[in-house]
């Protein structure tokens, strides 16, 4: 099993490298506060998991899930052409996220941890899902392609040892990939068929 999960991470890896390139050339914009969080969250339910049960197979792609996006928040910073402009939804989404980060701090318990990483992982992801619906032009499924195959085979490793604590961040990662990349996909589509019709 542990060799499908290395062929996860080395897709998130491949896919994610798109997208970083993307933010490089300018041609993604990501949102800074997503991003960040994107790559907090998943650290802390990496750490919790491997506190709870140890190291598993299953978390692997729950670390890559928060790798590729740190690589591609600093290269945001970088980029001028990769600016996306703040507004008051992705700072209240940014408090909310950092605030159930200090919840899960203060209860220190690994299921509490996983619980408060997938909250504040899901929390940072509404400007992302705002701006993939209005703005999809600023957004790459590929990188999200690559995070529905990771994921799934971060399920599957979790498959032969079965529990929260290995289970519930690739499911949610499943989740949230497969609805990003389908509306990015989709309206891309109806913005080229609305111009088709102009």
């Amino acid at each position: 099993m542990q060799y499908l999960v290395l062929i996860g991470a080395l897709c998130s890896i491949v896919f994610g490298s798109v997208y970083l390139i993307s933010t490089i050339q300018g041609k993604v914009q990501p949102n800074k506060v997503t991003w960040l969080l994107w790559a907090v969250s998943p650290m802390i339910s990496v750490i919790a998991t491997i506190s709870a049960t140890g190291f598993d197979w299953a978390i692997l792609p729950v670390f890559m899930a928060g790798f590729m996006p740190m690589l591609v928040f600093i290269a945001s910073l970088f980029n001028k052409s990769a600016y996306w402009q703040l507004n008051l939804l992705d700072y209240l989404c940014g408090i909310v996220a950092i605030f159930a980060i200090i919840i899960w701090h203060l209860t220190n318990d690994p299921i509490l941890a996983i619980i408060f990483s997938i909250l504040s992982d899901a929390i940072a992801s509404i400007p992302t899902l705002h701006k993939a619906w209005f703005y999809p032009n600023s957004e790459a499924p590929i990188y999200y392609m690559g995070g529905v195959f990771s994921s799934t085979t971060g399920i599957l490793a979790a498959t032969t040892h079965w529990s929260f604590s290995t289970a519930s961040f690739p499911i949610y990662l499943l989740i949230l990939n497969t609805s990003l990349m389908l509306i990015v996909i989709r309206r891309k589509s109806a913005l080229a068929n609305n111009k088709m019709m102009f």
